[in-house]
């Protein structure tokens, strides 16, 4: 197979996804350097837009035979080791935060080999998806506190081996709203104006998504 011809357009976005998040690597290298952790966080949010439009190109006009697996490799990158290694060399000599990254990780590579491996639902996700999970641990970095962070990157770890199921967004509407805001704090963050603010923005979405599956339940049952 020659894989170059097999690519289609929401091909050539998932590896802009990658890109992103290996550039996000990079930046994070020197993370002790507000300018470059920013950057990386700023890096991280433009590959989870990268990775909304390439699922709705997907959708939309199809996906190649090797579509699925090269758009969790990409997720891999950017969104389990760009996000971990960033919070680990903010936090360097943290106790525990090395662990915390470790354990992150292996959890975002099993949620993603557990989504290859299994039936597609087209209403909802198994565990917490590694695009929430990355942009959320990417925001809490920006506050520099190491304890919060380490225990968010143990909850998320959990969230994402649980059998939970997390709604999929699959409204072009929202898509397109959800998408606005992450690049607003991305732009907040990358000006280096309000950054609080817009890890704050960040933080306050990826939360509302986190608890869906609970809210879910609750109305169901009131059913």
């Amino acid at each position: 197979m020659n894989v170059l011809r097999e690519l289609k357009p929401a091909d050539c976005v998932t590896l802009l996804n990658a890109l992103l998040g290996f550039s996000a690597l990079l930046m994070a290298s020197r993370a002790e350097a507000p300018y470059f952790m920013q950057s990386a966080v700023v890096l991280i949010l433009l590959a989870a837009v990268s990775d909304g439009i390439d699922g709705f190109l997907a959708r939309r006009w199809g996906s190649s035979l090797i579509g699925a697996d090269l758009d969790s490799l990409a997720d891999l990158i950017s969104f389990g080791a760009a996000p971990a290694f960033l919070a680990v060399t903010a936090f360097r000599g943290q106790p525990f935060i090395l662990e915390a990254g470790f354990l992150y990780l292996l959890a975002g590579l099993l949620r993603l080999a557990r989504f290859n491996a299994t039936p597609k639902n087209d209403q909802s996700f198994e565990g917490l998806p590694v695009p929430a999970a990355g942009i959320l641990l990417a925001a809490s970095v920006l506050y520099g506190k190491s304890i919060p962070t380490i225990f968010l990157m143990l909850v998320l770890a959990l969230l994402m081996v649980s059998s939970a199921p997390y709604p999929k967004v699959r409204d072009i509407r929202a898509l397109c709203i959800l998408g606005l805001m992450i690049l607003a704090a991305a732009s907040l963050i990358w000006q280096q104006e309000d950054v609080a603010y817009a890890a704050l923005l960040l933080i306050a979405i990826i939360m509302i998504y986190m608890i869906s599956p609970v809210v879910f339940s609750r109305l169901r049952k009131e059913k």
